[in-house]
């Protein structure tokens, strides 16, 4: 369904329905209402997560209002840009009294956090086998370069940094920038990007632990995974006529 330029579908996740949309520009936007109630939040958890989103310094950059409601094509509700939504999920803690209390939430919001991206991303980006496989195993590299990501925060929160959770997404936008991609652009890259994407991020792995070993300044670590990544592109781009 077409809605103000917006490609909008409803996504079955695990029997829940999701909805979420595509720009023009081939963003992709979910609808934080569906997410919620699907995961089995109360009205009030909802309304908190809403506000949390919004005042969080790094997710609200991922906020837009879309008309995604049903029954009212004019009604804007509160959508995230697809590649925030792990990091948001990640962000809502599973504490004892909700193992306790609410295990079916708990095993809802973990499943989310695990597959909801994938499902709502396939939802508009149909591909084929073998590039499913390359896509699956640059997913087990980034995992990795994740937590070496998670590891420098903590260690430029160590050092004083004030904002060291920007860092999960300007090491993402870092990879993403050295291919030509949009931040959701992951599942709508070539085999060849990925390959090359899956390069950067062992580079940008290597060189966060290789920085912290040597205990640098974490803003040089950063400049240090940026000349690095530049001199990946002067190499790769003297053959990448070849390769297309």
């Amino acid at each position: 369904m077409r809605k103000n330029g917006l490609i909008v579908k409803d996504i079955d996740f695990y029997g829940d329905t999701l909805k979420a949309a595509k720009d023009s520009k081939g963003m992709v936007w979910v609808g934080i209402l569906w997410l919620c109630k699907g995961m089995g939040l109360t009205k009030d958890q909802i309304r908190n997560e809403r506000k949390r989103i919004q005042d969080d310094l790094v997710l609200s950059e991922g906020v837009k209002f879309h008309p995604l409601g049903t029954g009212n094509t004019n009604k804007n509700v509160l959508c995230l840009q697809l590649d925030y939504v792990p990091l948001w999920l990640a962000k809502i803690s599973i504490t004892p009294n909700m193992k306790e209390n609410n295990p079916e939430l708990v095993k809802k919001l973990v499943k989310y956090q695990l597959k909801a991206k994938d499902v709502l991303a396939a939802a508009f980006i149909p591909k084929s086998p073998y590039w499913q496989q390359t896509r699956t195993e640059c997913k087990s590299n980034r995992r990795l370069e994740t937590e070496e990501i998670r590891n420098f925060i903590e260690y430029a929160k160590g050092q004083g940094s004030q904002n060291a959770e920007r860092y999960y997404i300007n090491f993402t936008s870092l990879a993403n920038n050295a291919i030509g991609i949009s931040s959701n652009g992951r599942n709508e890259t070539t085999v060849n990007q990925l390959n090359s994407l899956t390069l950067i991020e062992h580079i940008i792995k290597e060189v966060i632990r290789e920085g912290i070993r040597k205990e640098k300044y974490y803003k040089d670590i950063y400049t240090d995974c940026k000349k690095r990544i530049r001199q990946f592109k002067e190499i790769s781009f003297l053959t990448s006529k070849e390769n297309t």
